[in-house]
């Protein structure tokens, strides 16, 4: 079974997130919503709260740079879970989440399998040798095209 070994990470978790609560409705309704102009993402490294239109001022903090440039890359993930303070009495949210994590290596194998470059035989230089003459030596060039047809019989 996989195991999330933590240890295998050097820097902490670095995302902005966003809590969106429950608004009673059933699909295919929007079940989960926050106001744009109300709801803040929360960075996980500073706990700084940022805008919707403030992702790319994130994005450009020292914090995040550091991932950046150690070649992590953004993506979205959500999760519902069990609220902590109950609103209107709801009792779940939404949480969604841009983070930041390791680029896939590809030398890893998942299922047992080589990677195709490395099952595919590789090409190989191989030194030119000189051609060999195709007609033998008593070999005449043919003067007339009409020596060159053989009667057919029918």
């Amino acid at each position: 079974m996989y195991q999330n070994n933590k240890s295998n990470y050097s820097m902490p978790f670095c995302g902005l997130t966003l809590k969106m609560y429950e608004t009673g409705k059933q699909p295919p309704s929007y079940q989960y919503s926050a106001s744009s102009t109300k709801a803040k993402f929360m960075c996980s490294l500073t706990k700084k709260l940022y805008g919707i239109s403030q992702v790319m001022e994130w994005y450009n903090t020292p914090e995040v740079q550091v991932y950046a440039k150690a070649g992590y890359n953004l993506k979205w993930g959500s999760k519902v879970q069990q609220a902590k303070e109950t609103k209107y009495g709801a009792d779940s949210e939404q949480v969604i989440t841009l983070y930041m994590v390791k680029p896939f290596n590809g030398n890893q194998s998942v299922d047992g399998l080589k990677p195709v470059g490395q099952s595919m035989p590789q090409y190989k230089e191989v030194q030119m040798t000189e051609a060999q003459p195709s007609a033998p030596d008593n070999a005449m060039p043919v003067e007339k095209m009409s020596d060159m047809d053989d009667e057919i019989p029918f």
